[in-house]
C-alpha cells in the first residue's frame, strides 16, 4: 500500500487512492486544504496543523493519514478497537490495526473492510460493490 505524501511546514498529509471510498469528510471539513479541482489537491499549509489533523482523522477508510512535524503528537489509535457495520456490509474499524494485504502488512488506525466479499480491493471496501444477501 503506497501513500503519496503532501508536505507542509508543520504537518505532512499522506493519501492512498486504493483505500479511498470518497466519503468526502476531508473536502467537506477543510475545502481550502482538500480541493479536488486543484493540483496538488492537498495543500497542508492552507490551514493550521491542528485543524488538518482533526479532519484527516475523520477519514473513515484510512486513505488519509498525517505526520506532525511541529512536535505535536501524531494520531493515537482508538482504545479499545471498535468495529461497526452498515446495511451495505461495510465494516468500519478504528483502533490499532495490522492488516495483511498482498503487498505488505498495513499498520493503521482506521479502515473500512469489505463485509460482502464483492470488493475488487480485498480486504478493503472499494465502494463499488453491491452487497448481496
Amino acid at each position: 500500500m503506497s501513500f503519496r505524501t503532501y508536505n507542509g511546514q508543520d504537518i505532512d498529509v499522506e493519501f492512498n487512492v486504493k483505500l479511498c471510498i470518497h466519503a468526502a469528510e476531508c473536502v467537506k471539513g477543510l475545502p481550502n486544504v482538500f480541493d479536488v479541482d486543484k493540483r496538488p489537491w492537498i495543500s497542508p499549509d492552507n490551514e493550521a496543523a491542528d485543524h488538518v489533523a482533526e479532519v484527516v482523522e475523520r477519514c473513515p477508510s484510512g486513505a488519509l493519514r498525517y505526520r506532525r512535524k511541529d512536535k505535536e503528537p501524531n494520531e493515537k489509535a482508538s482504545t479499545p478497537t471498535v468495529i461497526e457495520s452498515d446495511s451495505s456490509g461495510k465494516l468500519f474499524i478504528r483502533g490499532h490495526l495490522n492488516i495483511e494485504t498482498d503487498e505488505k502488512m498495513l499498520d493503521t488506525s482506521r479502515a473500512i473492510l469489505c463485509g460482502c466479499g464483492y470488493s475488487n480491493n480485498k480486504p478493503f471496501c472499494d465502494n463499488s460493490d453491491i452487497c448481496r444477501n
